[in-house]
């Protein structure tokens, strides 16, 4: 693991995965061994800063959840509360059982007045129970001298709409008024990011024989005869407002982090989708020194997603000195 004074290093990772419903409590031999290549894969990536999605458990249970995860991968999830004996781990409740988290190595130092979770709610009896995830959850780290802020999110599986309207409260929530921010995500969207004039991310969708499914990522899909393409308009608020896909910023090479799984519905269709993706304000754009789609083996054995890392130099985090926003307070 790298150093606990993050001052000496000139390497910082943040990755963001999801575990695919991971429970830590397999009901079977089979189960129990993709979990562990999921906790190996964590281990072996060495992050400072994981955001991890679909931690699947009962709402009540989800913090607990965290800290086993943390425990089993040498990381922690706990936020000390100021004033108070009582700690709290950084993981935001999804839609009744499946949820976010961040989790880091220790010595990183939690800065606890920025920690929020942004959740949908959940319903106990009837209603909408377990449809689209739509959670968040953000805390900031003092790094090098100043705040960095970090988030983890899973956007809606379902409802085209609803995904947009939280792509904009997430905006607000993670770049009003910080400065510095990475958001790792399971975006369920196609990305809007163009390099060279054209889009970084192709559309998968067209020129496909289309099925039901695609009602839910497809814009504004009036007949199933009519011309079908990927709706970006969730990334597209993202990067008119600030938040950019660091894979296209950075001309990284692009690469699917979806469609591996046996029994993925657009895999076994032959679509390959880039769905997992890391997300930074501009400052942080300068800093970055690689991005890679953690493809091998054990992650296809782990995960219907891929792990995404980053890797950047602190030393090139600095804020503009003239600037006098205060990063670290409370977004909207």
């Amino acid at each position: 693991m790298p150093t606990t004074d993050i001052r000496e290093v000139t390497r910082m990772r943040f990755v963001t995965y999801n575990l695919l419903d991971l429970t830590l409590t397999a009901d079977n031999l089979r189960e129990a061994n993709r979990q562990q290549r999921v906790i190996d894969t964590i281990r072996s990536l060495e992050p400072d800063v994981v955001a991890v999605q679909e931690l699947k458990s009962p709402p009540a249970s989800a913090a607990r959840l965290a800290a086993e995860l943390a425990d089993r991968t040498g990381l922690t999830s706990t936020v000390a509360t100021n004033g108070s004996a009582r700690a709290i781990h950084a993981v935001a409740v999804g839609d009744h059982t499946v949820h976010t988290a961040l989790l880091w190595r220790p010595g990183l130092t939690p800065l606890p007045h920025t920690f929020r979770t942004y959740s949908p709610a959940v319903h106990y009896d009837g209603g909408w129970r377990g449809i689209g995830y739509g959670s968040m959850v953000r805390l900031a780290f003092q790094i090098d001298g100043q705040p960095i802020t970090f988030a983890s999110y899973h956007a809606p599986a379902y409802g085209r709409h609803r995904r947009i309207d939280q792509a904009e409260a997430v905006l607000a929530a993670l770049t009003r008024p910080h400065e510095l921010a990475l958001i790792g995500s399971d975006f369920n969207s196609i990305g809007a990011a163009r390099t060279n004039g054209a889009d970084y991310d192709p559309d998968p969708y067209t020129g496909r024989p289309w099925w039901p499914d695609l009602v839910h990522q497809c814009h504004e899909p009036t007949h199933p005869s009519q011309r079908h393409r990927a709706d970006r308009r969730p990334a597209q608020v993202w990067e008119a407002g600030g938040l950019h896909d660091v894979a296209a910023a950075t001309r990284s090479p692009w690469k699917a982090t979806t469609g591996h799984w046996p029994t993925c519905p657009y895999g076994v269709r032959g679509i390959a989708r880039r769905v997992d993706t890391i997300h930074a304000t501009q400052p942080v754009l300068r800093a970055v020194r690689s991005l890679t789609v953690v493809d091998n083996p054990t992650t296809r054995a782990a995960s219907d997603h891929l792990p995404v890392t980053v890797d950047l130099d602190p030393r090139k985090l600095a804020v503009n000195p003239g600037d006098s926003r205060q990063v670290g307070q409370r977004g909207r």
